[in-house]
Formats: C-alpha cells, sequence, structure tokens
C-alpha cells in the first residue's frame, strides 16, 4: 500500500475512513505511530494538575502534542495492528505522531529564516514537507544507514533517534509535495549527509558562542578563593547546557577544581554538581533528550582554559542558585522556604484507583492468610485495572498497563483463571482487547530479586513493557532468604525501592500473615513482621473465612477505603461486596458465642473473648482480636438475660450462663 499524504488537505476536511486510511499507510511503512491529545476534547484533570498554572489556551496546546501511551515502548518496536485498531475506536479524535530515526529523520524548522535557509539549498532539498499550525514545516528525509542522527536543537530542529514529530491528519497539520513529485514510500525520499548535518550546526551556532577545539591542555588561569563555587556552578551550567553526559560533566568538574591553585574538597565538588545538575533536570522536566539524562555522550577531552575566560567573561551567562563557599549539608536538606521546596507542585503525581491509595511510584502490600483469595483479588484488580473500569465500587483514572509476577501458577492454568477474571468485560470486544493488551502476566515465574542477574533480568522487562503498575505475587517465592529477620526483609524491599525509583512504576507485592495473627486488623501480622508494615504506602488485608471474605483498609496518604465483606463469584469472575446485613446481624453473632459457651463455667473477661474467637471461626466468621471483642459486646448487649454478668469491684468480673448451677466463685470467696 502507497503512502496516502493526502497533500494539501487539513484534518478538517478529513472524514474517519480518510484519515484510518492514512494511518493504516504509515503503519505499512513502518512508521511507529503514537496517539496524542487533542485540541476537540476535554482536557483529563490529570494533566491539568500537571500543569497547575497554565493558561487554557496553552494547556490545550501542550495536551494536543502529549502522547497518550507511554512512547518510549514504541521506540524499540512498532505498535501491533491490534494496538493501532484500538487506539482508532479509543481515541477518535486525536492527533497523532511517528517515532523519528526509526523510518525517517526531519528537519524542524519554526521560524521564516530556518525555512529560507533549508529552501535555500545549504542542505539536501526533500520532496516531501508538512505545514505546521505555526506556520512552519517539517522537511521529511529517509532513514541513511551509514549515518548516525541523533536530536539537535537550535534555529533549526533535526528530530532523529529518540524523538517524534506531530503528523497529518492531526489538526492543522498537512503535507505538501513540490511541484510534479510523487512519493509513494520513504525510499523517494533524499537522506541527510554529513555534509548537511555540519551546514545545519554551522548555522545553530551562529551568532553564538563557537565549539572549543578538542585534544589540548586544560587551562590554569587561576580563580580567587571566594570566586570558585561560583565559577563552577556557571561552568557546570554551561556544560549541561552543551549536552554533556553526567560522566563528563564530573570529570572536568574534577579536572577543572585540579587547575586551581587551591582546589575545592572533592566532596564539596560533587555536591555542587549534583545539585546544578538535580536543578536543571527540576526545571526541565520536558527535556528527554538532554545529554546529562545520560551517563555519558562522548569520550572527548575539552579544552577549558579558553572556555573558562569565556565564562567569566560573560556578564550573567546562566541562572544557577550560588552555593556557599563553606561546609554542605551531606544530607542535601533544605529548609521549607527553599526552592526546592516551593518549586514542588502539587497534584503531579497520578493517580491509579482510590483516593491516594494506589498512584504512581506507590508501595502497596496485599496480606491474607493462604488460600483466603489474595491471587484472585489482584487477578481481579488487574482486569479492572487494564480495562479502566471500577474495582470495589472505586473506579480507574485510566485504564493502566499491568505486569503480574506469579510465581505459584502455571501459565495454562493462570489462563484459565485471567479468561475469568475479563468474564465481566466479554460482552464489550474494544474493552476486552484492552485490557488483554494491557495485562503481561508470566505464569510460574522462578526468579530470585536478591539475585543480581534475576533483578537485572526483572529490570529490563520492565524497561521493555513499561508498566504503570508491578504485581509481585507472592512475594515470598522471589526471595531466599530468612522471612523472619528484619534486615534480609529490609534489603529485598530495598531492590523492590530500586525498581520503583528506576521506572516509576507502582508496586503491590502479596504476602501471607502468620497463623496466630491472621484475623487481627494490623499489618504488623504480616509474616517478616514490621519491616513490612514500615514500607507500605497503603495495605489491603483479607481476614476472615470465605465465601465472604473481610476487606481491610489502611491508607498513609489520605482517608482508606471502609472495611467491608465481599465474595468471589466463580461464574462471573469479580467480586462481589456483600454488605454487613446481609451477613449474620449482631443478635445472632451474640447467639453463637451464648451457645458455646459451658453451662457450668465462669468465664472472665479474656477467657469469654478467647472462647468468642473459637466460636466465631467454628462458623466461618471473622475471627480476629477485635472481632471477638465486638462479639462479647453484642452478648452484653442483646443477651444479658442469658449471659450474666457479676463484677466485683477491685477484683474481678465474670460472665455466665443464667443455667449454670456450680458453685459461684464471688461466694466461695
Amino acid at each position: 500500500m502507497p503512502l496516502v499524504l493526502n497533500p494539501d488537505s487539513k484534518l478538517e476536511n478529513f472524514s474517519d475512513e480518510a484519515k484510518a486510511e492514512m494511518l493504516w499507510s504509515f503503519w505499512e511503512e513502518g512508521f511507529h505511530l503514537i496517539p496524542c491529545g487533542s485540541r476537540t476534547e476535554i482536557i483529563p484533570e490529570y494533566f491539568r494538575k500537571r500543569h497547575p498554572f497554565e493558561s487554557d489556551e496553552v494547556l490545550a496546546a501542550k495536551w494536543a502534542k502529549t502522547p497518550r501511551v507511554k512512547w518510549e515502548t514504541y521506540q524499540r518496536r512498532q505498535p501491533t495492528q491490534e494496538e493501532l485498531r484500538e487506539w482508532l475506536v479509543r481515541y477518535p479524535g486525536a492527533n497523532w505522531a511517528a517515532i523519528t530515526g526509526i523510518t525517517f529523520v526531519v528537519l524542524d524548522c519554526d521560524s521564516t529564516e530556518a525555512v529560507e535557509f533549508v529552501e535555500s539549498g545549504q542542505v539536501t532539498r526533500s520532496p516531501l514537507k508538512q505545514r505546521t499550525p505555526r506556520g512552519g514545516y517539517h522537511y521529511f528525509y529517509q532513514i541513511n544507514e551509514g549515518l548516525n542522527v541523533r536530536n539537535m536543537t537550535g534555529n533549526l530542529d533535526v528530530r532523529g533517534e529518540g524523538g517524534y514529530v506531530m503528523v497529518s491528519p492531526s489538526l492543522k497539520y498537512s503535507f505538501e509535495l513540490a511541484q510534479g513529485a510523487s512519493v509513494n514510500d520513504m525510499m523517494d525520499l533524499p537522506m541527510l549527509n554529513m555534509n548537511d548535518l555540519n551546514a545545519i550546526h554551522e548555522y545553530n551556532q551562529s551568532g553564538k558562542v563557537q565549539p572549543l577545539s578538542l585534544g589540548t591542555k586544560i587551562g590554569t588561569d587561576p580563580v580567587a578563593v571566594g570566586q570558585r563555587n561560583d565559577t563552577l556552578a556557571r561552568l557546570l551550567g554551561k556544560w549541561i547546557r552543551e549536552g554533556w553526559g553526567y560522566r563528563e560533566v564530573l570529570i572536568k568538574a574534577f579536572d577543572w577544581n585540579q587547575t586551581l591553585p587551591s582546589p575545592l574538597p572533592l566532596p564539596e565538588v560533587l555536591q555542587t554538581t549534583m545539585s546544578i545538575t538535580q536543578g536543571h533536570i527540576k526545571r526541565n522536566p520536558e527535556d528527554v533528550d538532554a545529554g546529562i539524562m545520560a551517563w555519558k555522550t562522548s569520550e572527548w577531552q575539552i579544552d577549558l582554559g579558553e572556555e573558562l575566560k569565556e565564562i567569566l567573561d560573560q556578564e550573567d551567562p546562566i541562572e544557577v542558585k550560588k552555593v556557599q563557599d563553606n561546609k554542605t549539608d551531606p544530607l542535601n536538606l533544605k529548609s521549607y522556604n527553599d526552592e526546592f521546596w516551593t518549586g514542588i507542585e502539587s497534584g503531579t503525581i497520578e493517580q491509579y484507583w482510590g483516593d491516594c491509595f494506589i498512584f504512581e511510584q506507590s508501595r502497596c502490600l496485599l496480606i491474607g492468610k493462604p488460600k483466603i483469595g489474595k491471587s484472585h483479588w489482584l487477578g481481579a484488580f488487574a482486569a479492572a485495572a487494564t480495562t479502566g473500569q471500577q474495582f470495589m465500587g472505586m473506579p480507574f483514572t485510566k485504564p493502566c498497563k499491568v505486569m503480574w509476577l506469579q510465581a505459584e501458577i502455571i501459565q495454562e492454568f493462570l489462563k484459565n483463571r485471567i479468561d475469568l477474571y475479563y468474564e465481566p468485560y466479554r460482552h464489550d470486544p474494544d474493552l476486552l482487547a484492552l485490557g488483554h493488551a494491557n495485562l503481561i502476566p508470566t505464569g510460574r515465574l522462578r526468579k530470585n530479586i536478591m539475585r543480581d542477574k534475576d533483578i537485572n533480568a526483572i529490570a529490563e522487562s520492565i524497561d521493555y513493557h513499561q508498566p504503570d503498575i508491578v504485581m509481585i505475587d507472592p512475594i515470598i517465592n522471589f526471595f531466599d532468604g530468612e522471612e523472619n529477620s528484619n534486615q534480609e526483609i529490609h534489603s529485598l524491599l530495598s531492590r523492590i525501592d530500586r525498581l520503583i525509583e528506576l521506572f516509576g512504576v507502582a508496586v503491590i507485592i502479596a504476602h501471607h500473615t502468620g497463623k496466630e495473627r491472621a484475623d487481627d486488623a494490623s499489618f504488623m501480622s504480616a509474616r517478616g513482621g514490621s519491616a513490612f508494615a514500615g514500607w507500605m504506602d497503603s495495605g489491603i488485608k483479607l481476614m476472615g473465612q470465605r465465601p465472604n471474605v473481610t476487606m481491610f483498609y489502611e491508607a498513609r496518604n489520605a482517608k482508606e477505603p471502609e472495611t467491608h465483606l465481599s465474595r468471589f463469584d466463580f461464574e462471573k469472575g469479580y467480586w462481589d461486596m456483600v454488605d454487613f446485613d446481609e451477613g449474620p446481624d449482631e443478635v445472632e453473632i451474640a447467639q453463637k458465642v451464648a451457645n458455646a459457651m459451658d453451662r457450668v463455667k465462669f468465664y472472665t473477661r479474656q477467657e469469654l473473648e478467647l472462647l468468642a474467637r473459637e466460636a466465631l471461626k467454628a462458623n466461618n466468621l471473622p475471627s480476629g482480636e477485635r472481632a471477638a471483642r465486638y462479639a462479647v459486646s453484642h452478648v452484653q448487649k442483646y443477651l444479658g438475660d442469658v449471659v450474666k454478668t457479676k463484677a466485683i469491684p477491685g477484683k474481678q468480673t465474670w460472665h455466665y450462663r443464667f443455667d449454670n448451677q456450680s458453685r459461684k466463685p464471688w461466694e466461695a470467696e
């Protein structure tokens, strides 16, 4: 299928069929397409929260060019036909982008001067260009296999490896062909060569300080003691703006420091470098292609002698916070009036489910005794998350991509379970396809997170699939240490924290409770002790006996959901929330305790609560300490004529049945 470009047409003139035809022709040509926002739709609330100070006009423009999916994934692979078909259905009004450096590269001209430069013939002309909403042009070229074209910014931008450009049929983008030209595929376009890149570089450097020569010795111009940190900060900013990697910036900083008559302490150089680097990344989060985001970008050495003079001669070349030439805090803590705190935007953490319960980079603990339904909870949760539907009465903010690291169930049986969990969505083929595309399950996975090789494999898999949420089920099967050792559990959780920090995922770990406290409304009952309870941001505990399972929640960042009963429906594939009224009422619970009382025994309060736990457990009811206390209270409240209470002030309180004819212990005393 040849490329369908519809030159000189705009989106408003396209039917849905015409737009789809264009996009499918791009896909067949090998384009890595990604859906973006649109000016014609309501801007999502989560996007507004990320940009709270932008006007509606600016916000709409940003949203129209923002990918709806984690597009880094599609730098490595082309979207499947199923994914593209799903996006076309789900986002009918979307703008579209294509990732550059794979099937084509682009010269991006935002100004009349840049357009005139390209059209002048100083670089290879292309017959295919695209008009942009701001009046600029994108010039398209085929890939030159012998030349690595990377992104370049300036008066004229180059979009190569790791970039993307908006493409028609996006709103206000339209292709134009040179007179008499015909473009059926990318092979009909010319390639950029090294002469072109050199010409573009020179054009971008016009009016700027020229790059420095390579290979000369580092300069030794003296810097006064009181100016060392200020000069270093200015140099760091210059190197970052030039696109050097973090490793190179560090080396250059250390090398420059050695040229000083009185060098700074090395920890102070490192601290200043980290501070300036982190400040740049924080102030420029959109600059994902910046060299400083990488460890290194080259092996070159730079002449610093002239560069140092250049920096010192500038009045105020960069805006940085001056670092005092004295002791620094090794923890890098800031007072609350520091720009570090004042610059933090509220509402930037993306919420997934509940009120700040499961969110971006959150740590969630799911516990319960064996066979109570933890895997069913995770499976039904994943099905709702991947389709963006409700779970336990609470909606997801969007369809999430979920990776389920499952260690106990083999693939064939897990497939049967997953099909069951998606049963509620089978009536909607598009929704079902969306859920299937967003779930990455493993089957019986044998990996040890404490082994470097295994955690690296997990990290690479997360990096490849780019999930929002990772579920580890059960955590103990990914660990070969002593689960009752807080020290070893802390080491395990530290490695999970590293995955969270590296990839920005939320993690849910499933774990068993100890037998003694299986039905306590407490997360200290997790096997392994306090380490798990101290680690989590939020927790879910499954208690009681099936079929009606008590679900208890705890959250540290907001009000947790109310405790409720649920039963898993093995025919419909989801959890039914059960009203407490549907279970035994308080009178019935009290009756079960009274019936279990021995007619010749007198009970202290503690003894009656122990008996209540046994009676509740025998009747498949929640039987933790709290449930037992409530049960005894119900006995006193409703069955005062059946169970009598005798209190001797300052001594003891006894509980006994009304028909107990044995000798009363208080009379014996």
